[in-house]
């Protein structure tokens, strides 16, 4: 018998940890929460075809709904009834989910379901939920059974509700706030000319006009992330080698922008800029992409595209191969 409680103890708490681990990752602070948090919406939620608007609510009702889960998995507020079904049901829906983003993008990159803390593939995660769904199954059916306890389940709700609030005070849903160009002339002359491919409507030229006049490498970059760091430095090093090198224009997130001067500084010049609250950004950039993002623009068509670290990653030697074909 009392190994029999202790495994029940030990589900709940593995249970519990899965949730309370991964509610926190999705408000883990690097560099910030409301980075943490807004990314998630711009990744799992926007791709779905929700409202921007709509998934900041959305994104922070989840978050507290996971967490919730894992303090109640604990409390005997009608386990077998209601918490360990509905957990199930989050499970099997986030399973649903993960394999929608397979079917879109393929099992690569981080699900983004404990965040940055922990990077894990859709698949991964996939295999995680239906070992966690294991799990409940096998501890419904060695709870007891118990009768409808309204105090109970009013408690129940507190708890979320109490969630809820806690987590609009601690990350607030900020107004979306387009910042203005800053200009900086250094070794970034306007290369626009009537020469090159067709004129066109870039996707990226209804916010960002100058992405469609003449030639340029337009860069999405986070001020602190050190990939994008490496990335400026070597355009800034092949505009110094290479002839008719565009002009380069960057596209930052509102995210630790104290640290632009030290990005330039790095870089080794200043460039054009202009900076983008994280939810702008990505609607910008679009989900599927990620920084470090380098575009070479000629009059709004994409020559050639980088982004992220993995296997579309700036690579240079490319980038001077394709600038030498269409020179």
């Amino acid at each position: 018998m009392n190994n029999k409680i202790a495994a029940i103890w030990m589900i709940r708490i593995v249970i519990s940890l899965l949730f309370l681990v991964s509610a926190y990752a999705k408000i883990y602070h690097e560099p910030s929460a409301y980075f943490s948090i807004t990314t998630f919406e711009a990744k799992q939620l926007v791709p779905l075809g929700i409202d921007a608007t709509v998934a900041a609510f959305l994104s922070r009702i989840l978050i507290a709904l996971e967490f919730s889960l894992g303090i109640l998995i604990l409390l005997p507020f009608h386990l077998k009834k209601i918490v360990v079904p509905l957990t199930i049901a989050i499970l099997l829906l986030f399973c649903l989910h993960l394999g929608v983003q397979i079917y879109l993008t393929g099992n690569s990159g981080n699900c983004g379901c404990f965040g940055t803390l922990l990077p894990m593939t859709p698949l991964e995660a996939i295999v995680k939920n239906i070992f966690a769904v294991g799990l409940l199954i096998i501890l419904n059916r060695n709870l007891l059974d118990e009768k409808y306890s309204a105090q109970k389940i009013f408690s129940g709700f507190a708890i979320y509700f109490f969630s809820i609030v806690l987590i609009f005070l601690y990350i607030p849903i900020k107004v979306s706030d387009t910042l203005s160009f800053q200009l900086e002339e250094t070794n970034n002359e306007n290369t626009s000319s009537a020469s090159g491919p067709q004129q066109v409507v870039s996707e990226f030229g209804r916010l960002l006009p100058v992405a469609d006049e003449g030639r340029l490498i337009l860069c999405f970059f986070a001020p602190g992330c050190d990939h994008c760091k490496a990335t400026i430095r070597s355009l800034d090093s092949l505009s110094k080698i290479t002839e008719n090198f565009p002009k380069v224009e960057i596209v930052f997130m509102e995210e630790e922008v104290e640290k632009i001067p030290e990005f330039f500084e790095y870089a080794g010049n200043k460039y054009n800029h202009l900076v983008l609250d994280i939810a702008t950004f990505y609607d910008v950039l679009t989900w599927e992409r990620d920084t470090p993002g380098v575009f070479y623009m000629w009059n709004g068509n994409i020559i050639k595209e980088f982004n992220g670290i993995n296997e579309k990653s700036f690579n240079p030697s490319e980038l001077v191969d394709v600038l030498n074909e269409k020179s």
